[in-house]
């Protein structure tokens, strides 16, 4: 049986996998029957799961459930994002607060809101299924109330993330990429983290004036100041070798103020370096030797006021607030390696007895982003901070050459010892070298059957096979012992060797978890990102963790209910004419409902457009006395609305007032009488005119297309199911609302009953609850009997039963009792309630007839 279950790893979520055994060992199953049940199982589990790539949030977030409300990072927690083709770096709560603040959001209860960003340019660095790292768009982000308590976890390789016991990561089963939440991870598991960090958007050069308050550029290009030509420096600043070289000089050895910029180094070309890129930029420098301290110094000094401003701006200023700048992450390979050397020869170490490469510093976030720009080329570091609160980075031997290759040394006693570094690395890759860090893990027995395959003895696989982790070195090893005997043998493994190569070459290190403690808090919210494909997003400590929009809640998410659970059925019983969350799924007809164009061109149609939507700003204009809206022309095109549109339904709204047009942006709105005294009336006709109705259905608060199956449906957040079916492109037999009433008054009472039906079968449904069809097709009879929808209160259903006690013991049963007797009101105690009441038997079924008997006289 449980070989059956392995089978489905990574096909079906293995909280999923261990309710059902659970629940199988009640029962005798054959396997047969098993993988039938498994096959089920699955088949329902990835019709449960939303479309990748599709808008999904505006009404999936509606289903949140408390879990999914706290599926969320650390408002702290640093993102790498991509915003317009540039890298970026920074806090999730400002970044998404600020989303919010700028786009507005969607509040779906107390606790959450939501905001999509299709029509912005926002990527992050997501992992795939082959284990490669890939820029994917952002769709929606999300606010949710903290409950004050996050839960941190550390690796081993001392990166961290903070975020909500709830939020889900991703783990290796069977070969494939699976999520896991947060709280069922545990000391000895491991998460993926970033080993390969590029941007195809590569950033030629950087313009100065952008970073600080100067005089002005000249016809040539140059920069001029507030103290004449000592200041003079060139706008535009190649991103090349030198220029990355001396940023990461200025963050290991210099120091910055509005006087200048100074580099302090003994070394006679790391000085010539500095004094190169100096003059290429067109300034002066001095250079300073001194005996402050214990030993020699050497200071180049650069007066300018531009370029000090600049490279504080830029990169900070002082060691404890210095950082990466975030033009370096969109800067070419020649750059980076520039930095990388700039910063390594001023402030790093290669040890050869050690068997590593070491820096530190006072800014962890310096530390964080060299790191971050390591991985570039694959280079994978592991932090660390002392007790003096210095922060490390340590680079093992094994990827010295790397180092060399890519980053090098200009300073000969360090070039040496990275040299030597780079002889040790070879052995490292050819012996039996151990690598206790770089272990990847869930790969099942793929090597027990290639070592079967090929005849390689299975015990000396058998360790890693049961332990189910592998270093990347050791799987190196065997790569080439299974290739070689299987050339030898003349085996096709070329499956197998795909496999591990994937393991091999993949953009992540599987990083051991090694502590894991609860936080407090202090923040009112925690956020979260979604991201279609594998759902994974990067933060800045190089963390893949995995968004949860559309796995949070399987039942809610596979129907894009919006009311759920025990208010939806209290809704539908009580045959409410106003429910709380209305919606309809509107059908497109044939020619329309695979083509997303037409399909957005609908959406737009569908939604209810008010002048308010349309318009950017609203200003009243005292001297002319009148009302000027600054139009959203964004928003026009998305929505396909012109002025001429625009101007005709504010003339037939707004009686007495002449409307035109001022330029190709704003609308004016001028009152046929525009005294002083009426400036008050202004102001209300201002409010007035914020809700003129411009387009689209009434009551359609917001659209949504998603795809279902194999075609688009457009899912609304309200509902019209009058105006939608009078629309051409709706397939009108398959539209549905889940407005039980509005359904009654436009399709008449049968269709109201199946509604009730379909509408309670799904809450049910999706509250995992099996209930037999025949109880729901008595209430909704019951409910409709009579021609009209009558919902099961005390002035519906309940208040029109003959009997009096069936009636009282309902609601009021005071009431009701009085107002029987006032009357003379009989009760012929013809149904259940009434006889169980009086605890005697019902007159159905077998207490219906009586029993006679002659009885013989003694």
């Amino acid at each position: 049986m449980t070989n059956i279950i392995e089978e489905y790893k990574g096909r079906i979520p293995n909280a999923i996998l261990e309710d059902y055994e659970k629940e199988s060992k009640n029962f005798k199953i054959t396997k047969a029957q098993e993988k039938e049940i498994l096959d089920r199982i699955e088949k329902d589990y990835n019709n449960a799961l939303i479309s990748p790539g599709e808008a999904i949030g505006v009404i999936t977030a509606e289903s949140f459930g408390e879990p999914g409300t706290q599926m969320s990072i650390w408002a702290y927690e640093k993102l790498i994002l991509k915003i317009n083709n540039k890298i970026k770096i920074l806090p999730a709560g400002n970044f998404i607060d600020g989303l919010m603040k700028l786009k507005g959001s969607l509040k779906l209860n107390k606790e959450s809101e939501i905001s999509p960003l299709n029509d912005l340019d926002i990527y992050v660095p997501s992992l795939n299924q082959e284990e490669k790292v890939e820029w994917k768009k952002v769709i929606e982000c999300s606010r949710h109330k903290t409950n004050k308590k996050l839960i941190k976890l550390v690796t081993a390789s001392g990166r961290r993330i903070t975020c909500t016991d709830n939020h889900s990561f991703v783990t290796r089963s069977n070969n494939t990429i699976v999520p896991i939440k947060g709280s069922d991870l545990k000391i000895g598991d491991r998460i993926p983290t970033l080993n390969n960090f590029d941007s195809k958007d590569i950033l030629k050069e950087i313009e100065v004036y952008d970073y600080n308050c100067s005089e002005f550029i000249d016809e040539n290009g140059m920069i001029h100041g507030k103290h004449g030509a000592a200041n003079i420096i060139k706008n535009y600043i190649p991103l090349n070798g030198l220029t990355g070289w001396f940023i990461g000089a200025y963050l290991a050895e210099g120091y910055a103020n509005k006087y200048g910029v100074m580099i302090s180094n003994i070394n006679d070309d790391y000085i010539l370096n500095a004094k190169q890129f100096v003059e290429r930029i067109g300034l002066n420098y001095i250079e300073y030797f001194h005996h402050r301290g214990f030993a020699e110094g050497r200071d180049l000094k650069v007066n300018s006021t531009q370029f000090g401003r600049f490279l504080v701006e830029l990169c900070g200023q002082g060691s404890d607030n210095k950082k990466v700048p975030d033009i370096a992450y969109n800067a070419s390979n020649e750059f980076v390696s520039g930095l990388l050397r700039g910063y390594f020869d001023g402030n790093g170490n290669f040890h050869v007895d050690r068997k590593m490469i070491r820096a530190s510093s006072n800014s962890k976030e310096l530390i964080d982003g060299i790191a971050l720009l390591l991985s570039r080329f694959k280079i994978f570091s592991y932090k660390i901070e002392d007790k003096k609160g210095q922060h490390w980075l340590l680079i093992p031997y094994k990827y010295a050459p790397l180092f060399l290759a890519n980053i090098g040394s200009d300073i000969d006693y360090k070039r040496t010892g990275l040299e030597r570094l780079t002889e040790m690395a070879k052995g490292f890759w050819n012996e039996m070298s151990q690598d206790y860090t770089d272990m990847i893990s869930g790969f099942g027995d793929l090597f027990y059957k290639t070592a079967k395959k090929v005849g390689y003895p299975t015990r000396y696989v058998n360790n890693f096979t049961n332990r189910q982790k592998i270093g990347r070195t050791a799987l190196y090893r065997y790569m080439k012992i299974f290739e070689n005997m299987a050339k030898k043998k003349d085996v096709d493994i070329k499956e197998e060797l795909s496999v591990m190569r994937r393991m091999f070459e993949s953009d992540i290190i599987w990083d051991e978890i090694t502590e894991i403690s609860y936080v407090k808090d202090d923040n009112e919210y925690v956020y979260d990102l979604s991201v279609p494909g594998l759902e994974t997003f990067t933060t800045f400590d190089g963390i893949i963790t995995h968004n949860t929009l559309n796995t949070f809640h399987f039942a809610g998410v596979a129907e894009l209910q919006i009311s759920l659970g025990l208010p939806r059925l209290i809704e539908l019983f009580d045959a409410r004419a106003n429910i709380e969350t209305p919606m309809m799924e509107i059908y497109l007809k044939r020619e329309y409902r695979n083509d997303e164009e037409e399909v957005k061109k609908i959406a737009a149609l569908v939604k209810e457009t008010k002048f308010h939507d349309i318009v950017s700003e609203f200003s009243i204009n005292v001297m002319k006395m009148q009302i000027e809206a600054a139009l959203n022309k964004k928003e026009m095109k998305e929505l396909k609305i012109n002025e001429k549109t625009i101007i005709e339904n504010l003339t037939k709204k707004l009686k007495g007032c002449s409307i035109r047009e001022q330029g190709d942006d704003a609308i004016v709105i001028k009152p046929s009488s525009s005294k002083e005294s009426e400036l008050k009336e202004l102001y209300k006709l201002k409010e007035k005119v914020r809700d003129v109705y411009i387009r689209g259905v009434s009551k359609v608060k917001n659209v949504l297309p998603v795809k279902k199956t194999n075609e688009y449906v457009i899912l609304t957040i309200g509902s019209n199911l009058k105006e939608v079916l009078e629309l051409k492109e709706i397939d009108e037999t398959r539209t549905i609302s889940n407005d039980v009433i509005e359904v009654n008054q436009v399709l008449g009472i049968e269709a109201a009953r199946n509604a009730i039906m379909n509408e309670t079968l799904r809450v049910l449904k999706d509250q995992g609850l099996d209930i037999d069809i025949r109880h729901i097709m008595l209430i909704a009879d019951l409910m409709t009997i009579t021609g009209k929808v009558r919902g099961i209160t005390r002035s519906g259903i309940t208040g029109e039963k003959e009997s009096v006690l069936a009636r009282a013991s309902f609601e009021t049963p005071i009431k009701h009792l009085i107002n029987a007797s006032l009357v003379g009101e009989i009760d012929r105690l013809n149904s259940v309630v009434e006889n169980v009441m009086l605890n005697q038997p019902v007159p159905v079924g077998t207490g219906l007839p009586g029993l006679l008997a002659k009885m013989k006289k003694d």
